[in-house]
C-alpha cells in the first residue's frame, strides 16, 4: 500500500512494556563498565483497517510486544564480539572498559547475546524488526521509542518491504 488516506495508525504506550537490562558499551568511556537501565516502550503500529475495522488488535500487539521484550527483560545484553565461550549452560564474556580487563561468568539463560552493540539505537531497531515480522499483512510499518532515561530515548521505524 503505497501512502494512501486509508493508512490508520495505532499506539500502545503502557507501563507493561517497561524491560530491565544490563550492558556495557567499551567504546564509550562513561558507558564502559557493566550497568543498567530501565526501558519504556511506546509502539506504533500503520495499515489499513481489515476485517471489523482494525489495524491491528490491541491484545495481539501488546501481547507481541511482551513476547519480544521478554527475550531481553532482565538480561545482560552482550554484543557476540564479546563472547568468548558458550556452553555447558554458561557464557564467558571478556572485555576492556573503565578500570582494565572485565571477566564475567553468567549463566547463558540471563544473557541476551546480539549481533549488534547493545546501544538503545540498536536494541530499539531489534524489538521493532522483531515485532514487525510477527504482524499481520495489513500493517505496514511499525515505529518504537525506546526511552533508557529522563529525555533519552532512540525511535527505530521498520516498514513492510515494499511499503516506504
Amino acid at each position: 500500500m503505497p501512502h494512501s488516506e486509508k493508512l490508520v495508525k495505532i499506539r500502545l504506550d503502557e507501563g507493561s512494556l517497561n524491560f530491565d537490562y544490563a550492558h556495557f558499551l567499551p567504546a564509550i568511556e562513561k558507558c564502559s563498565t557493566i550497568h543498567g537501565h530501565t526501558a519504556s516502550l511506546s509502539i506504533e503500529a500503520g495499515g489499513e483497517k481489515v476485517g471489523p475495522g482494525l489495524v491491528v488488535d490491541f491484545g495481539l500487539l501488546k501481547r507481541i510486544a511482551r513476547e519480544v521484550v521478554s527475550v531481553v527483560d532482565h538480561k545482560i545484553i552482550v554484543c557476540e564480539r564479546y563472547i568468548e565461550s558458550a556452553a555447558d549452560g554458561r557464557v564467558t564474556i571478556r572485555f576492556s572498559g573503565k578500570g582494565g580487563e572485565y571477566l564475567v561468568v553468567a549463566p547463558q539463560s540471563e544473557v541476551f547475546i546480539a549481533p549488534f552493540e547493545s546501544t538503545i539505537e540498536n536494541i530499539t531497531a531489534y524489538i521493532a524488526e522483531s515485532i514487525m515480522r510477527r504482524m499481520p499483512e495489513n500493517v505496514v510499518y511499525v515505529k518504537v521509542v525506546a526511552s533508557e532515561g529522563v529525555g533519552k530515548s532512540a525511535e527505530s521505524v521498520i516498514h513492510r518491504e515494499g511499503h516506504v
